[in-house]
């Protein structure tokens, strides 16, 4: 909700008052603590955590009329979400939150009244804006309770979660279809979404710990399935953030190998991103720690569907370098991916490399008498650069060097 642009003497009354949050907050604390049993508990709900939670829709209230802005009511979702973690009954949160809106009217309309009658008139002028914020913070504090719930559940019983186990290995049940899935998992069926999936460590602790609620936090939603090697979860990434942010934050809470799929926009190709993912993590070094993503290329899609095809065409290209000591395979293997980075110009593949051209040539020879082609010969060179590329994105290709009986 949006509201017009504030009356100038109601924008004077909310700045002069502005200074008194903080004596409100403690106010509506005491309110709240007299009138509803379950909060006078402060092993519940300690003070501290309630006077934030006042004050910060207070605060929200009072952005609102000030600014003329669009309502922000994340500080009414995170109060329903903390409320439903804490086990206080919705009826009492909601009976809280009325009592915020009294607490907050009585607090102006006294202010306004010791003013002048402009301000009375300006903040009554207001009212109906008011209570239709009230039921729109009601609406966000039932909807980020039961959306916590929801994910305690799904918490609780991941491990055997047909939900998110159906998207994953594309095996959903008769009765249950992508779209109704999502409206179990509180997710949309269209919008940017990724799958994770973290190798979990050799000790048993958790690949990604604390992951699940950093992204809860930031209104990201996600589901999770653990196997016992690994865990996967779906990750919907909101306009809120960008991908390199949700990657970073991945990233940073890594403790072993973590595969991420590209970006994908609809629930029902789950599978896929997941094959995606599962690849990703496994082209990493063993025992390494960190996060990698493949890039959805139409060699990633080959690779993906077909992966013993693509390395049996790696080793049929490229068998004669593999089969080298691993020194000589790499400095060859290098040399070829910034000469075909560069186009074929020796010069920039030099400079690339920090070596002469003709170091550049000379090696370039050597990968052609090793292989026994001509890479002017078009079909070759694709093949050559498809070869390469495939090893640029699963470095595993190349890694494991090839015996001499292996030969193609």
């Amino acid at each position: 909700m949006r509201r017009r642009e504030p009356h100038p003497d109601l924008r004077e009354l909310l700045v002069s008052e502005r200074r008194r949050l903080d004596e409100v907050a403690t106010e509506l604390v005491a309110m709240i603590r007299e009138n509803i049993d379950m909060y006078r508990d402060e092993t519940v709900v300690p003070t501290a955590l309630l006077h934030r939670s006042a004050r910060s829709n207070l605060e929200g209230i009072l952005n609102f009329l000030e600014f003329g802005q669009e309502a922000d009511i994340s500080a009414a979702r995170r109060t329903g979400q903390e409320r439903a973690a804490q086990d206080i009954a919705l009826p009492e949160v909601l009976r809280a939150f009325r009592l915020g809106f009294v607490c907050f009217w009585d607090w102006l309309l006294a202010a306004a009244r010791a003013r002048d009658e402009h301000a009375v008139t300006a903040l009554i002028d207001s009212v109906s804006e008011l209570w239709i914020l009230s039921d729109e913070f009601s609406t966000a504090v039932t909807e980020a309770y039961r959306q916590e719930k929801t994910r305690q559940a799904v918490a609780l019983d991941r491990r055997r979660s047909a939900l998110v186990a159906g998207l994953i290995d594309g095996t959903l049940g008769d009765h249950q279809t992508p779209w109704e899935i999502a409206q179990l998992l509180d997710m949309p069926f269209e919008g940017r979404f990724v799958v994770v999936v973290a190798e979990t460590p050799p000790a048993g602790d958790r690949a990604l710990p604390h992951l699940e609620d950093h992204l809860s936090l930031r209104d990201i939603r996600s589901a999770w399935r653990s196997q016992p090697d690994r865990e996967i979860g779906i990750v919907h990434r909101n306009h809120r953030h960008t991908a390199e942010s949700l990657l970073e934050l991945i990233s940073t809470t890594a403790t072993a190998r973590v595969g991420v799929s590209p970006e994908y926009t609809c629930l029902d190709r789950t599978s896929r991103g997941a094959r995606f993912a599962s690849i990703a993590l496994e082209t990493m070094p063993a025992g390494s720690t960190g996060m990698k993503q493949l890039p959805d290329t139409p060699l990633g899609e080959l690779v993906l569907s077909h992966p013993d095809t693509t390395r049996r065409f790696v080793r049929r290209v490229l068998g004669e370098i593999l089969t080298l000591p691993d020194e000589d395979r790499g400095t060859l293997l290098s040399t070829a991916q910034a000469w075909i980075a560069a186009h074929g110009s020796a010069a920039e593949a030099g400079r690339m490399l920090y070596c002469h051209e003709n170091t550049i040539r000379y090696r370039m020879r050597r990968v052609e008498d090793r292989l026994g082609i001509a890479l002017d010969d078009p079909i070759k060179h694709a093949e050559f650069a498809a070869a390469l590329e495939a090893i640029q994105v699963f470095p595993d290709l190349s890694t494991v060097r090839m015996e001499p009986d292996q030969r193609p």
